[in-house]
């Protein structure tokens, strides 16, 4: 629990930094643009590549099959689920897509890797990435499409430094030398950035919101409480379930959980705006979560310690 708290206390003093850092025009839209590239390309792909540095097991290629079959699941269930409850509602169609969008696909790599990085080390960022990239298949194929009804390759699925990464890691998982320590060393200076880097990044995002404009949506919260709570609370009963049955390491049911609880994903923001599919509705709901994070994940950030530590 101790380093549950050492956690939190280092996360809300960079988000501090980044919050202060925007109000005092140091960082603007253009430098977050730019700052958030440099996470995605850069820094957090060397992250993922560390963590393939971890000491080799049986058990780890176990926990690696079963987040990549537990995350399938989730999101095979959810976006069943929800497409069936959203089916004929009257509200506008743009709004039900994207409402399906943002309560399935949450913020797994900006916010996800780093948290799981802190949280479990190495071998939970490794079975974060793996959940990423999960959620990079469902949703770069049938969420990009609910939003735009376009459809995209294989290529483009993957084509990006993080799904690249997070490949590249599981085959170097497994193959059974590692890195001499110079170039281990070399990769860490660039991924230790990450932490303080996406908090950074997350303060500054916090710092933009207009707080009187932000908590007037129903359907906002309703999304805030599929993502942060119903979820969550629903992957956890499953792996109790589960786990009656079949071992699973306490790393895996804890990266399971966490995963599933995050904030709805700023690629949802980026494809709804890019195709036009109620973008403003979109932005509002994934800060919305955002900052009801705040108080949703700490309490299941603790539940799951309790219960798989």
């Amino acid at each position: 629990m101790r380093e549950l708290y050492k956690v939190f206390f280092e996360m809300a003093v960079t988000i501090l930094v980044g919050f202060i850092l925007r109000k005092r025009r140091i960082v603007d839209e253009r430098t977050q643009s730019t700052m958030t590239e440099i996470l995605l390309r850069a820094v957090l792909p060397f992250t993922i590549i560390s963590s393939s540095q971890y000491e080799y097991s049986n058990e780890m290629l176990k926990a690696i099959g079963a987040v990549a079959g537990a995350a399938g699941a989730y999101y095979l269930c959810t976006l069943i689920a929800l497409r069936l409850l959203t089916k004929g509602h009257p509200n506008d169609d743009s709004e039900r897509r994207v409402f399906v969008t943002l309560s399935v696909f949450a913020n797994t790599s900006f916010v996800g890797l780093p948290l799981m990085y802190s949280l479990l080390g190495n071998a939970g960022l490794l079975l974060g990435a793996i959940y990423n990239l999960v959620y990079n298949l469902f949703f770069y194929t049938y969420g990009v499409h609910l939003i735009s009804r376009k459809r995209h390759t294989a290529l483009e699925l993957f084509a990006n430094p993080v799904s690249i990464a997070s490949v590249a890691a599981i085959v170097l998982f497994v193959i059974p030398r590692r890195m001499p320590g110079f170039i281990i060393n070399t990769i860490d200076i660039v991924g230790d950035m990450t932490v303080p880097l996406s908090m950074i990044l997350l303060g500054s995002t916090l710092a933009t919101v207009d707080i009187k404009k932000l908590f007037c949506d129903a359907k906002s919260y309703a999304v805030a409480a599929l993502r942060l709570i119903v979820f969550p609370m629903l992957m956890l009963g499953a792996i109790l379930i589960v786990r009656r049955y079949v071992e699973i390491s306490g790393a895996t049911m804890i990266t399971l959980v966490l995963m599933t609880a995050l904030p709805s994903g700023t690629m949802n923001v980026m494809y709804s705006e890019k195709h036009n599919c109620a973008p403003k509705f979109c932005a509002r709901t994934v800060v919305l979560t955002l900052i009801l994070m705040a108080a949703t994940l700490p309490v299941m950030m603790a539940l799951s310690i309790k219960l798989f530590m």
